[in-house]
């Protein structure tokens, strides 16, 4: 490889390495953030070296070490879920609604939460982080609203609330779940969270007790 052809992809080595510092800025996930801007960093310490830029690098390596700490303390923090029954007439499920309510439309356009037999809050670290909305008939919940706020959509709730480690859906009888997808991004959480689609376009899950 020529001189030139090696500074030239050293360079774009560099520009990639600033875009993903750039991008880690935009993640809601301070998870996503922490990891992203590492290999950002990374990249950068490498292209320092490369350089010869010294200062850039040992700069760069104190944010690495700053990222990967971090992201170690994350990994130790225990996370705690609980549903917490909303009730309709209160002020603050009126003031959440309509705090959230473009968010909430966009995965219940019809409204049919207002009719759900049942309504629960997600919450996440004593945060309300979300609004679960079904009725029931035998063992099979039909979700017509679930609804996380912007900050918590990271698919733990949904991973969590929607498995074995949830005993309030079994302490209630319920089994299956079956929810209908109004949009792309809708049909994909529900993918990530283990629900499949069926013959009819309805995404169904069942549990089982380990």
């Amino acid at each position: 490889m020529s001189g030139d052809v090696f500074a030239v992809c050293v360079e774009v080595f560099g520009y990639i390495a600033s875009l993903l510092v750039v991008f880690s800025l935009t993640r809601t996930s301070v998870k996503k953030l922490w990891t992203i801007n590492a290999f950002g960093c990374l990249g950068f310490i490498i292209f320092a070296m490369i350089t010869h830029s010294y200062p850039t690098a040992l700069m760069n390596f104190g944010a690495l070490v700053i990222d990967l700490v971090q992201l170690y303390r994350l990994s130790r923090v225990r996370i705690s879920f609980e549903l917490v029954s909303a009730t309709p007439e209160s002020d603050y499920f009126k003031w959440f609604v309509k705090k959230h309510v473009d968010g909430i439309l966009n995965v219940d356009p019809d409204r049919k939460y207002c009719q759900a037999e049942k309504l629960l809050y997600y919450v996440r670290d004593n945060e309300v982080a979300g609004l679960l909305a079904f009725n029931q008939k035998d063992h099979i919940a039909e979700i017509v609203l679930d609804y996380v706020t912007p900050k918590f959509r990271d698919c733990k709730i949904g991973q969590y609330f929607f498995s074995t480690e949830n005993h309030y859906f079994f302490d209630a009888g319920i089994t299956t779940f079956i929810a209908n997808a109004h949009n792309p991004s809708h049909e994909s959480f529900l993918t990530q969270i283990g629900f499949t689609k069926t013959k009819d376009n309805i995404w169904e899950k069942k549990l089982y007790r380990e």
